[in-house]
């Protein structure tokens, strides 16, 4: 029988030298623990994790601290699973970073949406005839799908303008999976740095209400005045970007329609938004403009586009020309034969905004601008 020598030489515990005799058979008996796993620590953060950095710099680690506990508790009533607050210094100060994971547990909780800016063509010679315009807008606007969270007038090439911006919804792809992307826009517009500081939570307030995910305000040097960049937090169905889908977006018709004022042609514009309407399209602004000598009026609407599987299809309604195949003698047997088909049109539901009786080499003949329904045999967004 073979024997094995195995030499003890823990004295503290109590053990000599002693050679002691095992059976082999015993010996199997013996079981080892299982080999444990390496654990390699390293100083990169696992892939899936994302940081969250901010400029913010504060006197006093416990102000930093606060603050990183407060985004971090609004970061998880948004969906986001957070790892906790980094805290350390900075030019003196303190500031702190939060390791978060971008998978949102509850998509629900953020809107997908495009911060965009609506300017129009015109320009108005009188800065009060801006601002009027701009009321008018706005309140079209009211009766679009399109939010306004922020207008200003504008000074462009010593005339003036006015600028809105509104929240339009984003559509994404249908994913198992969707993703929090952090995103900026400037707000409002202040003449004193504190007047824009005290007016943050109350501009974040009311985003919220409106429907975005804001996270923190801080206020920027804006040309010769101030105003308040947001940050604020989007849905995304990329990890890395938010892809523009708008549901709704705006769009221009111009008439070529001939009148001798321009307040006519502005009027007879506003008088066609009521056909706009009746087609499912959404009028925000009337102005018109030259053509030659004469004026003609333009219209910008807001319209839906159509989507499938997250790629756009085309718009739910278009503006078409048609062109008669007829030729007229004379200039009132092309108007009534323009009437008569105008009144057709209409009845089979494509709206006509704008028609026109023009002069070719053989006589006369007439186009008709009008709205037409698209049917893509598509699922409904």
């Amino acid at each position: 029988m073979k024997t094995i020598l195995i030499i003890l030489l823990f004295h503290s515990y109590g053990f000599s030298n002693e050679t002691l005799d095992i059976n082999e058979t015993e010996l199997k008996k013996i079981e080892t623990g299982k080999p444990q796993a390496q654990i390699e620590l390293s100083q990169t953060q696992p892939s899936k994790f994302l940081t969250y950095t901010t400029d913010e710099e504060f006197s006093f680690e416990s102000e930093a601290k606060k603050e990183c506990n407060d985004r971090v508790s609004l970061f998880k009533n948004y969906g986001i699973s957070t790892i906790g607050c980094n805290i350390f210094e900075k030019n003196g100060n303190y500031t702190f970073t939060i390791e978060y994971l971008p998978e949102l547990k509850n998509p629900d909780a953020i809107n997908s949406i495009l911060i965009k800016e609506y300017l129009p063509q015109k320009l108005y010679w009188n800065e009060n005839l801006a601002k009027k315009e701009l009321s008018n807008s706005l309140s079209k606007f009211k009766n679009s799908p399109l939010k306004t969270i922020d207008s200003k007038i504008i000074e462009v090439e010593n005339n003036y303008s006015f600028k809105i911006t509104y929240i339009a919804g984003n559509i994404l792809k249908k994913s198992k999976t969707y993703y929090a992307i952090f995103g900026r826009f400037k707000y409002g517009k202040y003449t004193f740095e504190s007047e824009a500081k005290k007016n943050i939570p109350i501009v974040l307030n009311l985003l919220k209400q409106d429907g975005v995910a804001s996270v923190r305000g801080k206020v920027i040097e804006n040309e010769n005045d101030y105003a308040i960049e947001v940050e604020y937090l989007n849905k995304s169905d990329n990890i890395e970007f938010v892809k523009e889908n708008p549901q709704y977006s705006v769009e221009t018709y111009k008439s070529s329609e001939i009148f001798p004022f321009e307040d006519n042609a502005l009027k007879e514009g506003i008088k066609r938004n009521e056909l706009f309407t009746k087609a499912g399209l959404y009028p925000i602004h009337n102005y018109a403009y030259e053509i030659d000598d004469d004026w003609s009026f333009s219209t910008d609407y807001v319209v839906k586009n159509i989507y499938r599987w997250g790629n756009f299809v085309g718009k739910e309604h278009l503006i078409k020309r048609y062109h008669s195949m007829q030729t007229f003698d004379f200039e009132n047997e092309a108007k009534k034969a323009m009437e008569e088909k105008s009144d057709a049109f209409n009845s089979a539901g494509l709206y006509v905004i704008s028609s026109v009786v023009y002069e070719i080499e053989s006589g006369y003949s007439f186009y008709i601008d009008y709205i037409e329904k698209q049917n893509y045999n598509r699922e409904k967004n």
